[in-house]
């Protein structure tokens, strides 16, 4: 009997000690996945859990059995990328497609932004119904589409735009008309066109894009720049390479960057400068891109 109740004290301490070391073992992991949550900009850490954590992911709140996936890595001896990559497109799919509100009640309250094509991306995960809907604009930046709210806006995606039964043409002209009108009466605030706007509305850069209106009348050959989102800045010609430094230097400070690039006003609407045009997309062409044509993972 003693050997027995030996035995079965041993096998005890055994199984407490592969416990602890698993729970241990646990606890790194969850910590590493903390740090490659780092790279993942649309998934911020909330609380640890006893078998995972909770975290946000596009803004909602989701709990993650992160210990079911510790013991499957041990099993399966799967590297942590893996695991964790596993995790974050679950989660991702999780998110449930945006319900649009009533096209009638927010159609005067679409308008356009620019944006940074790479910001557009969809992250490997989301449905197909996340997509944010875009239209080319010049390399590297495109134009976005979103409901003005009070104090944010939402992006319109390809689930929205499919619920509203819009094309992409008509996503496009409603969002330039309700810019226009928006711009009228921001100038007829301002008292005219002037050779700046900067942090008025959010939507100073995308007047890069209703430039037959901004441009104060007695520059007849108007550049114009847009280094960040709430900027947009108007000059002559002549001074094309003053505006090019200011651009250039409020680029690299902006928290919401666009382009250092120098635009000019053409029929078909603003386009870069021939010295030094980016290969792309040509301003003003025919509204249709959707996220489809080209979904990088992240």
């Amino acid at each position: 009997m003693p050997g027995v109740a030996l035995g079965t004290a041993g096998l005890l301490l055994l199984t407490a000690m592969v416990a602890w070391r698993l729970r241990a073992g646990f606890v790194q992991f969850r910590e590493r996945f903390h740090g490659y949550l780092a790279g993942c900009p649309d998934i911020e850490w909330r609380a640890d859990t006893r078998n995972g954590l909770i975290c946000a992911v596009s803004g909602l709140p989701l709990e993650v059995d992160l210990l079911e996936t510790y013991i499957f890595r041990i099993r399966h001896r799967e590297p942590d990328e893996a695991a964790y990559d596993r995790v974050v497109v679950g989660l991702r799919h999780r998110v449930p497609p945006v319900s649009p509100p009533p096209l009638p009640l927010v159609a005067d309250r679409i308008l356009p932004l620019l944006k940074p094509e790479d910001d557009l991306r969809l992250l490997h995960g989301y449905r197909k119904q996340h997509r944010r809907v875009r239209t080319p604009f010049t390399a590297g930046l495109a134009v976005a589409y979103v409901i003005e709210g009070q104090f944010q806006v939402t992006v319109i995606t390809e689930g929205m735009l499919s619920a509203w039964g819009l094309g992409m043409d008509e996503l496009h002209r409603m969002a330039l008309g309700n810019l226009r009108a928006k711009t009228q009466h921001l100038l007829d605030e301002l008292g005219g066109p002037q050779t700046e706007y900067v942090a008025l509305d959010g939507f100073d850069a995308a007047r890069l894009l209703v430039s037959d209106l901004i441009v104060p009348p007695g520059i007849a050959d108007p550049v114009l720049a847009i280094p960040h989102e709430h900027a947009c800045l108007i000059a002559p010609a002549a001074d094309a390479a003053a505006l090019a430094a200011r651009a250039a230097d409020m680029h690299a400070a902006g928290e919401l960057p666009l382009t250092a690039q120098v635009f000019t006003v053409s029929p078909d609407g603003p386009v870069p400068r021939p010295f030094d045009r980016a290969p792309g997309p040509r301003p003003g062409g025919a509204a249709g891109s959707s996220e489809g044509q080209s979904e990088n993972a992240r």
